[in-house]
């Protein structure tokens, strides 16, 4: 599974908007959407640069992948949350 950096900065810049438009928050009260609405082409460099040089081995990349999936699960959970609060 491959991190989509860009759909979670669009999911982020669709929020920050609609918190703005919809609910009238200010700048500094969506600046954690905005931070991460904002492209970051570097960012995959940095996470492959925090590995290190040495490959994972079998047990650490599978808990990784794990740790991936549960992070997707929790981001759709985040989804499912917010619409039925906007039902």
């Amino acid at each position: 599974m491959e991190p989509d950096y860009a759909l979670w900065g669009g999911y982020c810049a669709t929020i920050a908007q609609a918190l703005r438009s919809w609910y009238g928050f200010s700048d500094e009260a969506c600046a954690f959407f905005g931070f991460f609405a904002q492209p970051a082409p570097e960012l995959e460099q940095q996470a492959a640069d925090a590995l290190g040089p040495d490959r994972l081995d079998g047990p650490t990349l599978a808990a990784a992948h794990e740790y991936g999936l549960l992070l997707q699960a929790y981001e759709h959970l985040v989804w499912d949350i917010l619409g039925v609060i906007g039902a």
